[in-house]
């Protein structure tokens, strides 16, 4: 935006000001180029920013500007355009440079700030420099304003590669905390396991019906202890291995928690589920030193980020194992405790281990400060807990006794009244007078499809591996109660497939869920937070599938 036009007032310029040299301190050399500056003006005397605008000329800039008088103008400048300095008239008839101020804070931006006035005092100046503001300059006094800018435009530039450093260390913690290929080993053997998952679910129908069978004509007693002992050890094994399949699939949705790629979204957030998921990526730190007790008290859901959070309690977790010698796990104790109180959901981590000297202890949140040997610890993981927690509203204290352990508290804010908990799934199964529903599954991991019609039944179960020919079938009329979609396919994904679906059959879009194996694109995300469909987790969650297709029966028939 152009500079207003400037009425003819004051119209005498100073000849000095335009005319004088180049000062030993000035930065522009005689024949160089200007150089371009985005200067925000905040002044109401058009012949002060005509003085501003030339003395920065005179420092060999080129100055891009435009000014405002303001706190609506100000507030159209910032968030329209990109600044390199904002300089500011300290009083202004109801506006001025400490509201001015106020306002480039609001809105966080890391601008220098450079109040030029004439009419204010020693203390005044020094207060405003106290509050954050940059540099202060008489408007008599301008000689200062060009070399003002340019370590102010040094220091901003410090900031911000710092910033993109922090940012960066922020990411190596993180990736350091779970695996580098945390979502894509996740993804790897999502689809595989909910085959074996699946698989095990019709072993044991399978038994059962056939011990059914088998017993029934059965009139020789060894045989039928037999065929009973048979079945039992039958049973068993596919339990145990279905249990091993399900602590799998836990971690595996550990990791996604933790590998979440949409890191900065705030919401509500299971605190207990968090911790949980902690506690298993750490179990193989912490089972060879001490015994966790959990101590959970009710607590509400936090303002945070799962994944953010997750590697805040990882990394205390960890630290909490490392101060502990191996072995003797069965005489150290690690414990977590939660509660409510003054309105900040807070929970304790408490060690059995070695303590903080308490020399150490005001250092410990310090960038790279650790007491742990080299290879083990990169002074990273505290400080990178308390940048996270402070940008959530949330703190983070310690207290610790040589010899005797150590204490955590982290507090965190209380999710904003309406947001919802996640509702407890009902155990019992679908009752079988409810009828078959029929189901269309869009899915291009073959073995997937074949096992999903056997986890149906009794209900009507069509497999198609492309997301067109599941199109084709609605167009020609099929008709179906539920739509199972993998989100990630070739040729047409889940989210092509029901954009299409909701352009040409909205009503039938309602029925489509999807099925996703965790490796999220930013597309993707972004996708299942806009649409309100279902979503099922691989690997499949059984008994939850089923329960979804009796409740899409029942509104089908309603």
């Amino acid at each position: 935006m152009d500079l207003k036009p400037l009425p003819p007032q004051r119209p005498k310029i100073l000849p000095e000001v335009v005319r004088t040299p180049l000062g030993p301190n000035q930065s522009a050399l005689a024949g160089s180029p200007p150089k371009e500056l985005r200067a925000l003006l905040v002044e109401d005397d058009p012949y002060d920013v005509e003085l501003v605008i030339l003395e920065l000329e005179r420092g060999g800039y080129l100055p891009i500007t435009r000014w405002v008088q303001t706190a609506a103008e100000l507030n159209a400048a910032l968030t329209e355009e990109r600044w390199d300095v904002i300089i500011s008239d300290y009083s202004i008839p109801g506006f001025g440079g400490p509201e001015a101020f106020a306002l480039v804070r609001k809105l966080n931006l890391d601008v220098p700030f450079i109040i030029v006035s004439g009419t204010i005092g020693e203390d005044t100046a020094v207060e405003a420099m106290r509050a954050g503001v940059h540099d202060f300059l008489l408007k008599g006094h301008l000689r200062r304003l060009v070399v003002a800018i340019e370590r102010e435009l040094r220091d901003a530039d410090s900031r911000a590669e710092r910033r993109r450093i922090e940012e960066q260390l922020l990411i190596s913690d993180r990736m350091a905390s779970v695996g580098i290929l945390a979502a894509g080993v996740a993804h790897e053997i999502n689809n595989p396991l909910s085959v074996v998952t699946g698989n095990l679910q019709i072993l044991k129908q399978d038994c059962e019906a056939l011990v059914g069978e088998l017993l029934a004509p059965c009139r020789s007693a060894d045989r039928a202890d037999f065929i009973a002992a048979t079945a039992a050890s039958f049973r068993q094994a596919a339990t145990d291995a279905e249990e091993g399949a399900e602590r799998v699939r836990l971690i595996t949705r550990d990791l996604r928690v933790f590998s979440h790629p949409d890191a900065d979204r705030r919401e509500a957030v299971d605190l207990h589920k968090v911790l949980e998921s902690s506690l298993r990526m750490a179990h193989t730190e912490l089972q060879l030193r001490a015994k966790v007790e959990c101590r959970f008290g009710t607590v509400p859901q936090v303002d945070g980020n799962a994944a953010r959070l997750g590697q805040v309690f990882l990394n205390l977790l960890v630290n909490a194992a490392q101060s502990i010698p191996e072995g003797r796990p069965e005489h150290n104790t690690i414990t977590l405790t939660t509660r409510y109180e003054d309105g900040m959901v807070t929970i304790d981590i408490t060690d059995t281990g070695a303590g903080i000297r308490p020399e150490v202890l005001p250092r410990i949140f310090d960038v790279f400060f650790t007491t742990k040997p080299v290879g083990v610890g990169t002074g990273l993981g505290l400080s990178i807990c308390h940048r996270i927690l402070t940008a959530l509203g949330g703190r983070i204290e310690v207290k610790s006794r040589l010899g005797e352990g150590t204490t955590f508290r982290v507090a965190l804010r209380r999710a904003r009244t309406g947001a919802t908990a996640e509702i407890p799934v009902q155990t019992e199964s679908v009752p079988p007078e409810e009828g078959r529903a029929t189901v269309l599954v869009i899915e291009d991991e073959p073995a997937i499809g074949r096992v999903l019609p056997r986890l149906l039944k009794p209900h009507l179960v069509t497999v198609v591996s492309r997301a067109r020919e599941a199109l084709a079938r609605i167009a020609a009329g099929e008709t179906y109660d539920t739509i199972l979609c993998d989100l990630m396919m070739p040729e047409m994904n889940g989210m092509e497939f029901y954009d299409t679906l909701l352009r040409l059959h909205p009503a039938i879009a309602a029925r489509v869920v999807f099925m996703s194996g965790g490796a999220f694109t930013p597309g993707a995300t972004a996708f299942l937070e806009r649409v309100p469909n279902e979503r099922i987790d691989k690997p499949i969650d059984v008994p939850g599938l089923r329960r979804l297709v009796a409740a899409s029966l029942r509104q089908s028939k309603s």
